[in-house]
């Protein structure tokens, strides 16, 4: 029979198990169940791209190479795991099974009971906010499966646990300190190659996991701490002196850690959610030692779920604010990323309907060049370019974002610069890892290109990926139709009757074929993506109708006069017989009266662009002591949609 002293001496709840009764899991479920929800409504966009800009095959190589670094096996996992986002919810469904795993796990191992169960779910929400800050890193993290990796990082570590747990409940006080410092080794040792940061971090909950029996004196707790210290501090430079040396000695203890850098800036502002899941473990540790202790001594009773219910809520909203405070929100990105998938889906329409929808802000100049690019696969850009909202916002980003190394490679392939397309792709492939979306694009300009083996070889790579075969197959039979890559001989057989490329290959290859047109010669675009484009076709000429409509609608839009003259006369040669767009009449009418220098008294313009040139002249004599700032607005109304509002009132836009 035990004393009431030993009793009280006892740091750990009585209670074994999860805690008091199903009914308290409800919370920790309603909490993962909205998360989940959530996620899927706001994020599926992003999820999509994260597994597009992921990389996972079964070969032993790929194995290796993230294994020459600390922490390579919970990149395996991730990426693994990554790939589900293929379809967002069935990703998400395995993010928040994981998440309510750890919950289960931390509930048994810390003997939570009660209310005190519902602290399990500040370690999700933490996970969940590692998530949803994500917003631009989707393109620059380095970590590879970096939206999974610390999901399964905190896995393991709970997993970690269920040795000190079975250790101190099944154990006298000498045996289970001995066999805790041996686990200790093991995981620090063992697990560094594989978990890296996280395996150090896991040595310390080991070293921290509340003993069965407190310390009768400080050389106890003292001494594991020393030991904790130096294993987490020595190991890992024995790995880099031994076989890590591709690892800067600096970054040897937040191996597998996401990488918050841009250049040589650090953004540590992006950390705040993992150090949140260290918070979470120490709210979850003093529960599980002092949480009756202080309902005791505050309600002066031995229990009280009432108070504990009240704590534990009021730390799960906190937390709550967390996860809104840390959410990635901005318009323009949400919408780059729908615009990019519905380009990859060839839904041009969609990406019209999406650069309609009214926002806050103005659009970025990637937002602009989708609708650009989706106008002209159309056909309809003459017509309706300035339809649509102008503008040149910055991305909500604390760094410098090239769109070179964020939608370039889409708008270089389908303008048909296969080359520089490819080129991103290797470069960011070596910066940032290799991903799907670059052997995608890098098989596609092979193709065009007429290599068929380069294309083989990637087409392979991406039919080795969980959900890439279908993909890759389809254009796998390309390779065994090579006359269906040549422009003159696929255009051939659809004149015949007899098409050689299926419905959807021509509506992406042939427009692409059309720009490809030009002729070889080494340049660079600086980074400058849309600025590249533009000099690039508007200072081109030649005899495909696709391609010259691109050279005046490069030239309208730089605003160059000796530039759009040839073009729109050599595309209303080349294009007789059909009505000449509204905005193309718009600027030749414009810049015949501006300089005089062509004679457009016989060229037959609509009346109603007359009519709209002389009300625009009209009111800007009504309004000639407005700055032109005022100007812009004023006109906006009536005239924001014409040429002659672009070409006189919008101004100093910034191309990247």
């Amino acid at each position: 029979m035990k004393s009431k002293d030993s009793k009280s001496n006892h740091p750990l709840p009585q209670t074994e198990g999860f805690g008091g009764g199903l009914l308290y899991w409800l919370m920790p479920v309603a909490i993962l169940v909205v998360a989940g929800i959530m996620l899927v409504l706001r994020e599926s966009e992003m999820l999509w791209r994260a597994q597009e800009l992921n990389l996972w095959l079964p070969t032993e190589l790929f194995w290796n190479t993230l294994m020459k670094y600390p922490g390579g096996a919970v990149s395996w996992i991730a990426c693994y795991l990554t790939q589900y986002f293929y379809y967002p919810w069935l990703g998400t469904l395995i993010l928040c099974a994981l998440w309510l795993i750890i919950c289960l796990l931390l509930a048994w191992e810390y003997r939570l009971r009660g209310p005190w169960i519902w602290l399990t779910a500040l370690v999700p929400l933490a996970l969940l906010a590692c998530v949803t800050q994500t917003g631009y890193w989707v393109y620059y993290q380095k970590l590879q499966g970096h939206l999974f990796v610390p999901t399964i990082g905190v896995l393991f570590a709970t997993l970690c646990l269920i040795v000190p747990r079975l250790v101190e409940s099944n154990l006298s006080k000498s045996p289970a300190r001995w066999i805790r410092l041996g686990w200790m080794v093991i995981i620090c040792l063992a697990g560094y190659p594989f978990f890296g940061a996280w395996a150090l971090g896991t040595t310390v909950l080991v070293a921290a996991y509340p003993a069965k029996e407190p310390a009768t004196t400080w050389r106890g707790p003292a001494v594991v701490t020393i030991f904790t210290i130096l294993l987490i501090a020595v190991i890992p430079q024995i790995y880099y002196e031994s076989i890590f040396e591709m690892t800067k000695r600096t970054f040897i203890y937040l191996a597998a850690m996401p990488s918050m850098r841009y250049g040589k800036e650090s953004f540590e502002i992006y950390r705040l959610p993992y150090y949140a899941i260290v918070l979470a473990f120490i709210l979850i540790m003093l529960a599980s030692r002092y949480g009756d202790a202080l309902i005791q001594r505050l309600t002066k009773k031995s229990s009280n779920s009432h108070t504990a219910a009240v704590i534990a809520v009021a730390l799960l909203l906190l937390a709550v604010v967390g996860v809104h405070a840390a959410w990635y929100r901005d318009v323009n990105f949400q919408k780059e990323l729908a615009m990019n998938h519905a380009i990859d889906d060839l839904d041009w329409e969609r990406v019209l309907e999406i650069a309609r929808e009214p926002a806050e802000k103005k659009p970025t100049r990637q937002i602009v060049m989708y609708k650009n690019l989706a106008l002209f696969r159309l056909g309809r850009a003459g017509d309706e370019m300035f339809l649509y909202p102008e503008g040149a916002e910055k991305q909500n980003v604390p760094w410098q974002l090239h769109m070179a190394q964020v939608g370039g490679k889409q708008i270089y392939y389908h303008y048909g610069k296969a080359n520089f397309c490819y080129r991103w792709c290797m470069e960011d492939g070596v910066e940032f890892g290799w991903k799907v979306e670059f052997f995608k694009f890098m098989a596609r300009n092979a193709l065009l290109n007429h290599e068929w083996e380069v294309a083989r070889k990637y087409l392979n790579l991406i039919r080795m990926t969980t959900f890439g075969a279908k993909w890759a197959d389809h254009y796998a039979a390309l390779l065994n139709n090579h006359d269906a890559m040549y422009l003159e001989k696929a255009e051939a057989a659809i004149k015949a009757g007899k098409p050689i490329l299926s419905e959807r290959d021509t509506e992406e290859f042939l427009p692409i074929m059309h720009l490809m047109t030009y002729p070889d010669r080494l340049d660079s675009d600086n980074t400058l993506v849309e600025m590249y484009l533009l000099n690039s076709f508007a200072k081109g000429n030649g005899n495909d109708l696709l391609f010259q409509e691109m050279t005046l609608i490069c030239a309208l839009i730089m605003k160059d006069i000796d530039l759009f003259w040839p073009r729109f006369m050599k595309y209303a040669t080349l294009n007789p017989t059909v009505h000449m767009p509204r905005y193309y009449q718009e600027a030749a009418y414009l810049y015949g009266h501006l300089e005089n220098k062509v004679d457009i008294s016989h060229m037959p313009f609509d009346q109603s662009i007359r009519d709209t040139y002389d009300r625009f002249m009209q009111f800007n004599t009504q309004c000639g002591s407005m700055s032109e700032e005022q100007k812009a607005v004023a006109f906006a109304p009536m005239f924001g949609d014409t040429f002659f509002y672009f070409y006189f009132l919008v101004r100093n836009q910034k191309t990247n």
